[in-house]
């Protein structure tokens, strides 16, 4: 209906976190996460410390930020909507500010 404009995924319940996903960041112009159930925690650049979302929390991640998604829970359910539909994701070779 949005010709690749705008994508959504329903990601959930997913195998237990074995380890963080590593610094990436994707080439979209819009994140927004929400957490339906469980938890997720993240870092992102420039911000000191971790941001942990519960459920019927919400983020809006801002487009080309690096990120790291540090853990979940075993429960966890989200739903995703980004900009464009399809995008890249893009790995970083070291840890950004303030996290190195």
């Amino acid at each position: 209906a949005t010709n690749g404009r705008i994508g959504d995924k329903h990601i959930g319940p997913i195998k237990p976190f074995a380890q963080p996903t590593g610094w990436h960041w994707h080439d979209m112009t819009a994140h927004y996460v929400y957490v339906l159930r469980g938890s997720l925690t993240f870092r992102f650049a420039g911000v000191e410390g971790d941001v942990t979302l519960q459920a019927g929390d919400g983020l809006s991640q801002p487009a080309g930020v690096p990120h790291n998604v540090v853990a979940r829970s075993d429960d966890l359910e989200v739903i995703e909507i980004n900009e464009p539909a399809e995008y890249g994701t893009w790995d970083l070779t070291e840890a950004p500010e303030p996290w190195r």
